[in-house]
């Protein structure tokens, strides 16, 4: 996610070329690129508290869920593109599953 992220704010020319089959602006794409930056750095912080990580799950589930429904629906991709953001959505159900049963 952070090296996502890092690639999105940048605007790496894959990457937007990329969000051109999004159309999406590609200022939307610099403001993901800075949540899933900062939902990275939450996450590693989440090592030391539970609770950052818990935050990091939640911020990422609408990011993935909007991956999923960008290359499904806005570029109309195979649905196999959707492999990465369905994988980091479960497991991001999982990081906040984890943490919430141990700050109980």
């Amino acid at each position: 996610m952070g090296t996502g992220g890092l690639i999105k704010i940048a605007r790496v020319p894959f990457q937007v070329e990329h969000w051109s089959h999004y159309q999406y602006p590609l200022l939307f794409m610099t403001v993901v690129g800075l949540l899933e930056l900062i939902g990275a750095v939450a996450l590693a912080g989440g090592f030391w508290n539970k609770s950052l990580a818990v935050a990091a799950g939640v911020l990422f589930i609408p990011l993935m869920l909007g991956a999923i429904h960008a290359h499904l629906f806005r570029a109309r991709q195979p649905i196999m593109t959707i492999l990465p953001s369905l994988l980091t959505l479960l497991f991001s159900v999982l990081v906040i599953y984890c943490n919430l049963t141990t700050l109980t």
